[in-house]
């Protein structure tokens, strides 16, 4: 496994779709990925769609261990701070 680094917008992406195991946040985004690439294009799924390709890569490149010490929920907490000030 190579030594990856997660940007911020690619570990937020990881946290709204985390599963009990990398694989199966992989399985998801993949998925998600499918449904993003089948609607009408725009600018902002275009982008959504290049995180989640980016994301998908570097979590299949990234140890378990690495994957399973990311603080995910701090990610989410943010969108929630996010959510209250808008």
């Amino acid at each position: 496994m190579r030594n990856v680094n997660l940007e911020e917008n690619e570990l937020t992406i990881t946290a709204i779709f985390q599963q009990h195991t990398k694989e199966e946040t992989i399985q998801t985004l993949k998925e998600a990925l499918e449904v993003l690439e089948q609607e009408e294009s725009d600018p902002e799924n275009d982008e959504m769609i290049e995180v989640i390709n980016s994301t998908v890569g570097k979590l299949q490149q990234i140890e378990d261990k690495y994957y399973y010490s990311l603080d995910l929920n701090y990610y989410l907490n943010n969108l929630e701070d996010d959510a209250y000030e808008a």
